[in-house]
């Protein structure tokens, strides 16, 4: 119980307190109040000695600086959305689908040459044209996938891409012309035979430069796009295999019926011409390539940034130096997508193994040539359902992508039995050869197209055409191994002279 006499007492300490606090005599506050809180310890709980003690924490505010920060915090969140309202639509995927006619431009000429093998057998005699074409064409595109990714900086994309169309062009005029005169009997077997290999090294290096381009030029903007690439060169050879029948159909004439498909051939490529020139002026593709240029500019402007060298920033650099730095560069790009490079590698290795050398000397009764051109139908058909397949929101994982590549080498015994022994194949019919092919191509069609589509989005948007570039160059790596199996094979066999057309 508190008596008055203590309350009287506590009110005159309290008192003095205040006076203390007032005169800012603050030597002597420490001692009064510890001695007033040890004398008066039953009251604690009203004391206000601590709370006098310990200084209050500081009052929120905001400097002029942070004030500014938030500021900008809004400018590039309403920038980015600015940004983003002007970002050009693809209405009616209209450009989704001049990617498609443009990625079918580029395989069209080879396909054409493929197409055309019944064509090649009956005029030079040679059961082995489809190797000879294959191999010649894999090892100039190689090359000038090569020579095109050590340009890629060097070379504009719209050069190199119209650089492969003037490629194309050559070709397939000089086999319209070549199977023309050949009509007049102007031209003699042998000199047609240079003429097309001619031909198909024109082929391949248009298709090289062009097709590693296109590839970079895709990388630059949303992945569906190099999906529509790969659409494409499904539909490519589809198209080309359903015109090499009507006009098998339409016209007996081998030669006449081969001049009209080589010229429907050319048109398609005039199309394609008139294409690219559409989207390279588009707003749409103007976009997604200043977006990459100004990403670019930005790592290098950081690169400069941290950089720690004395010499001055304009010194230019040797040769050496710069091939140093574009192997780093790949180097740092293949890193992340190896396994999709060495999966792609893969694929197309057992493919053009296979197709279209092998193909297209499987024995059968049909006459006029039709089982390679049926067998050609039914590759790019299946490969078309494959390409499309990837367009389905589950992805195969890499691990399991470069699982199913390796077995896809059980397709290659099976398919050597249906041709050999030439005088009676251990398997024979053709509904076998037709079973193995159309697993081939939907296998090259779906392994085949994603991982070109799954690179992209494995790098940063900066390194997005050279990893184009590079999945480009392990595919057709992967071409050229096969088909140099190929010609091993049809040495092995020894169909070279064989003719049965």
């Amino acid at each position: 119980m508190i008596s008055g006499e203590d309350i009287n007492t506590t009110a005159e300490a309290l008192g003095d307190t205040v006076s203390l606090i007032s005169s800012e005599d603050t030597t002597s506050i420490p001692a009064t109040l510890e001695s007033n809180s040890t004398q008066y310890s039953d009251l604690e709980e009203i004391s206000i000695s601590d709370t006098l003690l310990v200084p209050l924490p500081p009052t929120p505010y905001y400097k002029v600086e942070d004030k500014f920060l938030f500021d900008d915090l809004v400018d590039d969140i309403s920038e980015e959305k600015a940004c983003e309202e002007k970002r050009p639509r693809d209405r009616y995927n209209r450009y989704f689908v001049a990617f498609m006619i443009l990625g079918a431009g580029f395989h069209l000429p080879f396909n054409s040459f493929v197409a055309a093998v019944d064509y090649f057998m009956l005029s030079f005699n040679r059961n082995n044209m489809a190797f000879i074409v294959a191999s010649t064409n894999s090892y100039t595109v190689c090359l000038a996938v090569i020579i095109n990714v050590v340009l890629v900086n060097k070379v504009s994309t719209h050069k190199r891409i119209s650089f492969g169309y003037l490629a194309f062009m050559i070709s397939l005029l000089s086999m319209a012309l070549l199977v023309a005169l050949t009509i007049l009997g102007v031209v003699d077997s042998s000199t047609g035979f240079l003429v097309t290999i001619g031909a198909t090294i024109f082929t391949g290096i248009g298709c090289g430069v062009q097709e590693a381009s296109y590839y970079g030029y895709a990388g630059m903007l949303p992945s569906k796009y190099t999906r529509a690439l790969m659409l494409g060169e499904s539909f490519a050879g589809l198209v080309v295999s359903f015109n090499r029948i009507v006009t098998k159909l339409t016209i007996e004439d081998p030669l006449t019926n081969t001049v009209i498909f080589f010229s429907l051939s050319i048109v398609g490529e005039i199309v394609c011409i008139i294409l690219h020139r559409y989207i390279k002026k588009s707003e749409f593709v103007k976009y997604y390539k200043a977006k990459e240029e100004a990403a670019t500019a930005e790592d290098k402007h950081q690169y400069d940034t941290v950089s720690y060298s004395p010499l001055p920033s304009k010194t230019k650099k040797s040769a050496w130096d710069s091939i140093k730095e574009g192997l780093k560069l790949r180097l740092k790009v293949s890193k992340k997508i190896w396994k999709l490079m060495f999966g792609i590698l893969n694929v197309y290795f057992v493919t053009n193994l296979l197709y279209p050398g092998v193909a297209s000397v499987i024995g059968s009764s049909w006459s006029n040539g039709w089982l390679p051109v049926i067998l050609i139908t039914a590759f790019n058909l299946s490969d078309l359902v494959g390409t499309l397949v990837t367009g389905l929101p589950w992805k195969m994982p890499d691990n399991i992508l470069l699982l199913m590549g390796c077995l896809r080498w059980a397709l290659i015994p099976i398919l050597l039995m249906s041709v050999l022994p030439l005088n009676g194949p251990f398997i024979s019919g053709e509904g076998c050869p037709l079973i193995v092919i159309l697993i081939l191509g939907f296998t090259t069609g779906y392994m085949g197209s994603t991982p070109m589509c799954a690179a992209a989005d494995k790098v940063s948007l900066e390194e997005r055409e050279m990893a184009g570039n590079l999945m480009t160059m392990m595919m057709l790596l992967g071409l050229t191994l096969g088909s140099s199996s190929a010609l091993i094979i049809n040495k092995v066999m020894g169909i070279a002279g064989q003719s049965e057309i």
